[in-house]
């Protein structure tokens, strides 16, 4: 009854310091979103989804570069500018009619006079046409905290646009 008593003291000991391990935060490979989506950073290998139910002719299939290069002209011309409305202007033509009145891309009477650049940018893809894009840019002269964004992108009459833009962290 006594080796009873001193083994469970022990072996709790023994466990505590086992799971006591490494204390150091280590980097995810992938991020997942609440739908359960897999994500993955751009640079990595593409995410391959389940072929949607409609059978679509081989001319038709969706192609992710073509999107992703969308997003990444939609962020650059969308961040980087002058001048409000030479904004607007550059950002319109990667844009839905939706998107560009979401995003009120219109030229203004009074063109406000600002200076932004994108200093990172980081594109990650999910499904067919999804990306999250966390950006970081100056703005007139000042770090900006980084935005994130859920960008949906729809091949339209043979040409990409972006179809919605959300900032999910600025509800």
């Amino acid at each position: 009854m006594k080796k009873i008593r001193l083994l469970i003291p022990i072996m709790a000991s023994i466990l505590l310091l086992c799971a006591c391990g490494n204390p150091q935060i280590v980097k995810p490979d992938k991020v997942e979103l609440s739908s359960s989506k897999e994500m993955k950073k751009s640079s990595e290998e593409k995410v391959s989804t389940p072929q949607s139910s409609e059978n679509k002719p081989i001319s038709e299939e969706f192609d992710s570069a073509k999107a992703k290069a969308v997003v990444k002209d939609f962020l650059y011309s969308y961040y980087n500018y002058e001048s409000e409305n030479k904004r607007n202007e550059a950002t319109k033509v990667f844009c839905s009619p939706e998107v560009q009145k979401k995003l009120h891309l219109v030229r203004v009477d009074k063109d406000i006079k600002m200076r932004s650049s994108v200093t990172s940018s980081d594109i990650y893809e999910g499904g067919e046409g999804e990306y999250m894009v966390l950006v970081s840019y100056e703005l007139n002269g000042n770090s900006v905290t980084p935005q994130v964004l859920k960008i949906s992108v729809q091949e339209e009459e043979g040409k990409y646009l972006v179809s919605a833009v959300d900032f999910p962290l600025m509800n």
